[in-house]
């Protein structure tokens, strides 16, 4: 498939969605011109795999992750949603929404006013048509964190929790949002 989509597909098995995350909340709409490369620089692996630094190439680089980890989501969410899933801490159906919930709205509009020619109004809308599928009764909702896919991640997270990150959640699971994150 090519370098770059292998090195794309590479990242997006090792990379640590909650790294990825705060990149995205430092992507700044007024800033985006004069973002340099070095905001968008790295990753993080997952810390299962050793949290070591994923470099990223240029800031279109980052972009395409973006592009493609969002993509992604809209594909898979709706069918996601149709269940629980114990492994994601999903315990009723619809809580699929509620995962990286407000990480792929920033991602929708980074990709909308950096990528204006081509994703400026079908992300947005795609975005917003996948969101309208979600019942109710989870719009509330949000899972920050990724839970801890195998036994691995989840001694990989309780050491570091023992080294002193003390942000890392013991409970995974959708929680209710704060009024200030409600979108």
């Amino acid at each position: 498939i090519g370098i770059k989509a292998e090195r794309l597909c590479w990242i997006f098995c090792m990379v640590d969605r909650f790294s990825v995350d705060e990149t995205v909340f430092a992507w700044n709409p007024k800033n985006c011109t004069n973002q340099t490369v070095s905001m968008f620089t790295f990753f993080t692996s997952r810390p299962e795999l050793g949290r070591f630094k994923i470099p990223l190439e240029s800031k279109e680089e980052w972009l395409d992750f973006l592009e493609l980890t969002l993509a992604d989501w809209l594909e898979q969410v709706e069918g996601a949603a149709q269940t629980f899933s114990p492994i994601f801490q999903w315990k009723q159906k619809g809580h699929a929404y509620a995962y990286r919930r407000r990480a792929y709205r920033k991602m929708s509009e980074i990709l909308a006013v950096e990528r204006k020619e081509r994703l400026g109004e079908v992300v947005p809308s795609m975005l917003e048509a996948v969101m309208a599928t979600e019942s109710p009764e989870t719009r509330h909702l949000h899972q920050e964190w990724t839970p801890p896919m195998s036994q691995a991640a989840k001694e990989a997270l309780a050491a570091l929790r023992s080294a002193g990150e003390m942000d890392i959640p013991m409970d995974f699971s959708p929680q209710p949002m704060k009024e200030c994150d409600v979108s």
